[in-house]
């Protein structure tokens, strides 16, 4: 068999056979050359891990996490289904100076082209571009309108937004701290 007849997976499994016997001939090897080496190389090797091994200590399991409450799981919920409509509003950085894009806000998607952002931003001066990041990419903005309170911020869209993606509302929660 040649190696072209090979697929992804078997190709896989080859390098992995590979990296496995060069690990073993390599330890072999080290070992072999520490029982021949003289006592004046080996001493400072075997002072370093005898030291390093003293010093694992065991983890202190009474500082962990509390379990989250029925409330504290709910609120995470709530947060994962809304997270598609955030936005985060940036200033543009400019490939001439090197410099990079700038945060300005947070907000949500009120509509198809029109976006709420949480804090007062002013109208882009001359030669500065706003943009808005979402989970559905990166869109240019066509007007700041300054309420009392807030911002709106209309988009510039040739076409509509494409639909969100489909929110996770499982209640898996294998990444949050476990109780105990």
């Amino acid at each position: 068999m040649e190696m072209n007849d090979l697929n992804k997976s078997q190709l896989i499994l080859l390098a992995l056979l590979i990296s496995f016997v060069t690990s073993i001939a390599t330890g072999i090897s080290a070992v072999t050359l520490m029982q021949q080496a003289p006592t004046s190389f080996t001493t400072p090797i075997n002072r370093i891990v005898r030291q390093t091994i003293e010093k694992v200590v065991q983890v202190d399991n009474s500082r962990s996490t509390p379990p989250l409450t029925e409330d504290q799981k709910k609120l995470l919920e709530d947060l994962k289904a809304i997270k598609p409509l955030t936005v985060s509003l940036f200033l543009k950085g400019t490939k001439e100076d090197g410099s990079e894009d700038k945060i300005l806000g947070t907000g949500l998607f009120l509509g198809e082209d029109k976006v709420v952002i949480a804090s007062l931003i002013d109208q882009p001066k001359e030669g500065e571009v706003y943009v808005i990041k979402s989970v559905l990419g990166e869109q240019k903005i066509s007007k700041v309108v300054t309420e009392k309170d807030f911002t709106v911020i209309e988009l510039s869209l040739t076409e509509p937004l494409p639909p969100p993606p489909p929110v996770d509302t499982s209640t898996d929660h294998s990444n949050l701290p476990s109780e105990q």
